[in-house]
């Protein structure tokens, strides 16, 4: 590192500072369907819009030591004009901002540095800056999408308005969006309801291909659930992965082509749908034969991947998988749908409209769909026709009534996804006469906090530990089949609903920054305040109420010295040393999409109930749930559904359209 600043680093401060200037101008001037103005936002997931808790308040202006050990810059101690450096608490971590107060003014405002989800967080870092200064108001509407980042910095900007020794009054103007009603009829080849992960990928490819294409987003931002997903795309083989193996054994292996991916899946027959599942597998049979495809074609448009290999002391995925660059978790599913979003845009016949709702579907007296009418969050009605709709907006997690319908059972649980998985598109479907498919199936769970719903989902790889009940009792095997080893956590009343994952110091180090697994540091944890220590087995013990802990432990340790699996069947079990005290979380495992969806073929066309196409109509995405729950298998790789499902899509419509 030179110059005290590391790449990392630079790269988060572009995004806060010479991002903004692109920005100018811009205000997403909706608020997230809970927040209008400048209250806590609504429980929600990595999308910004979080839990339960609100964002932490902004410390005192003065320098302070992060977690980190990064001091932040000094803030003058007494009132009067000058640039003052404070913080809120966003989704991911302390977003530093710097407000200059002068003549009664906040005459510039600034994010300077922040962890924010990238694709998500970083919107609301560029727009509301911006919009405050406008306005002079921290009341304007938070970032539809990302309403929790939105929140942290007018936090942080009202603290700064407090030490210059002004009052809040005279900065806390109500801002709401513009009402400009209109009327828009327009015309396009290709319609799309959802910005997200399918509709971005189409959108582009169908572009690419000469066509005029316009997308529907009701958020202010892009993104869907992209943003939030771990960015890795499991594919049989692509020119980028074989062109590592220059010594041929990933081709020669069981996993290398398509025929070994398939019978990989038929051999896991603990994730076989009882009664459902179909051994061709038809549609992830159709998912791996694109996959490499889509690989090759982002990666040959400047789409950003990480090294592929397994490196000592470096990264710990294989080839099997391309990792969108810089990683799990590290922004780069968030950067690559930025990528896309940006891309669509570039083309002279490429448009989104943001903040608007697609409302109904248009059908001709033959049944075929021509259109869908939208309306605008500033009062615009759209009467938009082509020659195809694409349905790519998301799954129905969070819409209670659609949950007690399609999963019964689960409908009074949090789901930790996009507050915009309504489920309209798939309402839609069903109205123009598609049906729904894969219903009242197991969901899957991962794990997050309790109290702010932070994502932990890979805790028990970064942070090696165990996880028990309100009794102290070791709930299972949360590394094999993790998904439903939590789900059945949850669903199991005998928990008591009280859960806590249990690690000690050297996985504390590990959780703070475990980026040689790929993935962020969950840092957060300890400036939440969540991750708490505890000198000794029986303090954690008592302070938890937890009467089985200490039992729990030692026999997790018994089966870690030993080598052996423990009772569970757990390999390799973590040792946790609880000499110098223990570690601990208070968790929830968390549902976070829904599986079932409309029912498509495996070119995307939307179907009825007699197995026909309906003319016009395509889907892809969660709108048409897992594409593993189509044949049968249970859910594991929706992220790459989606995105090469959006693929496909865009390769039908380019035979059909003409």
């Amino acid at each position: 590192m030179k110059n005290g600043i590391s790449r990392r680093d630079f790269l988060k401060g572009a995004a806060a500072g010479a991002a903004s200037m692109a920005a100018a101008g811009i205000l997403g001037a909706c608020a997230s369907d809970t927040d209008k103005t400048t209250g806590a936002p609504e429980t929600t997931a990595q999308n910004g819009e979080t839990p339960a808790t609100t964002a932490a308040p902004a410390t005192s202006g003065a320098s302070d030591t992060t977690a980190a050990g990064e001091t932040t810059p000094e803030t003058p101690a007494t009132g009067g004009d000058g640039k003052y450096v404070t913080k809120g608490m966003g989704h991911e971590s302390w977003v530093y901002v710097a407000t200059t107060l002068r003549e009664g003014k906040i005459a510039a405002c600034q994010v300077l540095s922040h962890e924010e989800t990238i694709g998500i967080g970083n919107y609301a870092c560029t727009r509301i800056p911006l919009a405050i200064v406008e306005h002079q108001s921290v009341k304007v509407p938070n970032l539809r999408g990302a309403s929790t980042t939105s929140y942290a910095i007018k936090t942080a900007v009202t603290e700064a308005i407090q030490l210059a020794g002004y009052n809040i009054d005279d900065f806390s103007k109500e801002v709401t969006k513009p009402v400009n009603p209109a009327e828009v009829t327009e015309e396009a080849d290709v319609l799309i309801m959802g910005a997200g992960t399918a509709g971005l990928v189409c959108a582009a490819r169908m572009l690419e291909a000469g066509y005029s294409v316009t997308v529907v987003e009701k958020r202010d931002i892009p993104g869907g659930s992209m943003s939030m997903t771990y960015g890795g795309i499991a594919t049989a083989g692509s020119k980028m992965q074989y062109e590592y193996d220059v010594d041929g054994s990933y081709k020669a292996s069981s996993i290398g082509n398509l025929e070994g991916m398939m019978n990989f899946w038929r051999a896991g027959t603990q994730y076989h749908r009882e009664g459902a599942y179909n051994e061709e597998l038809p549609y992830m049979t159709t998912q791996y034969t694109y996959a490499g495809e889509l690989v090759d074609w982002m990666h040959g448009m400047g789409v950003g991947f990480n090294s592929l290999g397994n490196y000592e002391g470096g990264t710990q995925y294989g080839v099997m998988t391309p990792y969108l660059a810089p990683g799990c978790y590290e922004g780069g599913a968030g950067y690559a749908m930025m990528f896309l979003a940006q891309r669509v845009e570039k083309y002279e016949k490429g448009k989104i409209i943001y903040s608007t709702s697609v409302t109904d579907l248009i059908q001709d007296e033959s049944g075929k769909v021509t259109g869908f009418h939208a309306e605008g969050d500033d009062g615009t009605k759209y009467t938009l026709t082509g020659k195809a709709v694409c349905l790519a907006s998301g799954g129905y997690a969070k819409n209670k009534e659609m949950l007690q319908q399609y999963n019964d059972g689960y409908a009074d649980f949090f789901f930790n996804c996009a507050s915009a998985s309504t489920g309209e598109g798939i309402q839609m479907g069903l109205a123009a006469g598609g049906v729904m498919e894969c219903d009242n199936r197991p969901l899957p769970a991962f794990l997050s906090s309790y109290r702010s719903k932070f994502e932990l989902a890979f805790i028990h790889q970064s942070a090696p530990g165990i996880m028990v009940n309100i009794n102290g009792d070791n709930i299972g095997n949360i590394i094999s089949d993790n998904h439903y080893t939590m789900a059945k956590a949850k669903l199991n009343k005998d928990n008591g609903d009280t859960f806590y994952y249990i690690f000690d110091e050297a996985s504390a180090v590990m959780l703070r920054d475990s980026e040689s697994y790929g993935f962020n540091g969950y840092i957060a944890m300890f400036e939440k305040e969540e991750a708490v220590h505890y000198a000794s087995v029986e303090e954690a013990s008592q302070a938890l109420n937890l009467p089985n802990l200490a039992a729990s432990i030692e026999a997790n340790n018994t089966a870690a010295l030993s080598g052996e699996a423990d009772e569970f069947g757990r390999k390799n079990c973590p040792y946790i040393e609880t000499r110098t005290g223990l570690w601990a979380i208070q968790v929830d495992p968390t549902f976070y999409l829904t599986t079932a969806g409309l029912a498509i073929d495996t070119e995307c066309h939307v179907l009825n109930a007699d197995k026909a196409a309906i003319a016009g109509l395509y889907a892809a995405g969660d709108v048409c749930g897992s594409i593993e729950e189509k044949d049968g298998k249970q859910y594991g790789m929706g992220f790459d559904a989606a995105l090469v499902y959006g693929y496909i899509m865009g390769e039908t419509l380019k035979k059909e359209i003409g």
